[in-house]
């Protein structure tokens, strides 16, 4: 199968877009749409309560010189975050928090022309690292979304990996995962994990109601093994 650039930007980062999978219509704020971001209360007891997927999910925060995102993203290890292209794409400053609070400053990042994914160095060392899956999800498999709807709170959903599928974004591209699951706008970038929590796709489509495209796990490994195909995000107005 060939694979080529997504054709449209799938919206799930608040304020950039919004699309609707089902009928890959996007749909447009006003330019310079600038919603003020709730950020975390930092907790006193940090990791306990939580799974080993909530403490790798990340808020991110991204200014472009015409727009404001918001979406999420993943710990791949101490220094890199994993988010979707269309997250940080154009961003000149990309901020991210975790779930006690902690904020990060994004120095540099890097996506996929291909895939709706991208990698975000950080300041600092990340306390987590994602463990990838070996092997791809099985039919009927319940995965879990955990990220930053709306901005936040965290939040993990639950569902059932109902199917593999082509992209109706791009019909020539990759096939995606379709999970039974109430990903919304803020989404774009959570992690998509096995009940062992490994893993297995990153999310970056919804209908709005009740189901979620992914990215799979072949295609993520792919993106994470070509550091040399990745294009790096240039914010220069």
């Amino acid at each position: 199968m060939t694979e080529r650039r997504t054709a449209a930007t799938l919206a799930l980062a608040c304020a950039a877009a919004v699309t609707v999978l089902a009928a890959c219509v996007p749909l447009s704020p006003p330019p310079y749409a600038t919603p003020s971001p709730v950020r975390a209360t930092p907790m006193a007891d940090a990791g306990n309560g939580f799974s080993h997927a909530e403490r790798l999910s990340l808020r991110v925060w991204a200014t472009t010189c015409t727009s404001y995102r918001n979406g999420s993203a993943w710990m791949l290890d101490e220094t890199h975050a994993v988010t979707n292209r269309h997250v940080v794409e154009g961003a000149s400053v990309i901020e991210l928090t975790d779930y006690r609070g902690t904020e990060y400053h994004g120095t540099t990042a890097a996506y996929s022309d291909e895939d709706d994914l991208a990698i975000v160095t950080i300041d600092g060392a990340f306390p987590e690292a994602a463990t990838i899956a070996e092997e791809a999800p099985e039919i009927g498999e319940a995965l879990t979304v955990t990220g930053y709807a709306l901005g936040g709170p965290l939040e993990a959903l639950t569902g059932p990996y109902v199917a593999l599928r082509e992209n109706d974004l791009d019909p020539e591209g990759a096939h995606v995962y379709y999970i039974e699951v109430e990903a919304r706008e803020g989404n774009s970038g959570s992690p998509v994990t096995t009940t062992d929590g490994e893993v297995v796709g990153v999310v970056f489509s919804s209908d709005g109601e009740e189901f979620a495209g992914a990215v799979t796990l072949e295609r993520l490994r792919a993106f994470l093994d070509a550091d040399d195909d990745r294009v790096p995000v240039d914010g220069t107005c």
